[in-house]
């Protein structure tokens, strides 16, 4: 047998879930002690944005009312940049479920700085650091249809990447009347360690909105109107969403598990999750 817990990311804002198991020898004997889950980030021009939660065992039942339980409402959330800090105010938000986020009135990202999140909750203290790396630059998009497809095709992209210096992106999309919010494309993290220094030229699939239903329709069609998010990110950051990324896709069932760890950047006892800046440049392109 194998003891697995839950561990719930709202701030996809899609539902992620993923599982952590080790041996167990009877089921009757299953001791689960909850993780506190951090998902927050701070991009370029926008506040910070944290939502707190905690995961759950395999074998609890997982709906609307139970997801509720899991938020954590009564932390005291700081972030800073060095010189300012500002204790983050829970808000509603109806970009996420449960509804509830920690954000800033004041402080937003800006390129280049540093910023440390800490978490004071129950007498344990959190902590983790992360960057705003310059923005990546596009230099094209593009639409292509797929053969045999009528109207369905994939798009794609082409950045110059600078030399030098190690680099890791990640890529959102958003249809315009469709989606409700920008989503990770398909494998959405990646770094350059085999083109640094030079123009790449890369695929966007459509990613799934919902994890827990991972779908093979990663198209976009004529007529759509697409937003395209194109963010720099540093290397903790990313590593969190490669090995994120790779147990939803690679295993491809969110309640099993590669074996592999999933690399957080937090600081702390029984902590799960990331905190994570992002340089971000917006497109838009419309498919014809």
């Amino acid at each position: 047998m194998k003891h697995c817990y839950v561990l719930l990311l709202f701030a996809l804002p899609a539902l992620g879930l993923l599982d952590g198991c080790t041996p167990e020898t009877d089921l009757d004997e299953l001791d689960y002690t909850p993780k506190l889950v951090v998902d927050g980030s701070i991009e370029n021009r926008q506040p910070p944005r944290v939502v707190l939660s905690h995961s759950a065992s395999y074998f609890d039942n997982i709906d609307s009312a139970s997801i509720r339980k899991l938020m954590e409402t009564t932390a005291k959330v700081t972030v800073s940049d060095g010189e300012h800090q500002e204790i983050l105010t829970l808000q509603p938000n109806r970009g996420f479920f449960p509804p509830y986020v920690y954000e800033a009135n004041t402080m937003r990202g800006e390129v280049g700085k540093t910023y440390t999140l800490t978490i004071d909750l129950k007498g344990k203290r959190y902590t983790a650091t992360t960057t705003i790396p310059t923005p990546p630059s596009l230099d094209s998009l593009w639409f292509e249809l797929t053969p045999g497809k009528d109207s369905l095709g994939y798009l794609y992209g082409r950045l110059s990447d600078p030399p030098d210096v190690a680099n890791y992106y990640r890529v959102f999309t958003q249809r315009q009347t469709t989606d409700d919010r920008y989503i990770p494309m398909y494998q959405s993290a990646v770094g350059d360690q085999y083109f640094n220094g030079k123009q790449f030229t890369f695929t966007i699939l459509r990613g799934p909105d919902d994890f827990t239903n991972i779908v093979d329709d990663l198209y976009f069609s004529r007529g759509d109107t697409v937003f395209i998010k194109a963010c720099s990110i540093d290397r903790s950051h990313f590593d969190f969403w490669r090995t994120l990324e790779r147990e939803l896709y690679v295993v491809g069932n969110p309640f099993a598990s590669s074996g592999n760890d999933i690399l957080s950047n937090i600081t702390g006892d029984n902590v799960l999750g990331v905190w994570g800046g992002y340089g971000s440049t917006y497109y838009r392109t419309i498919i014809r």
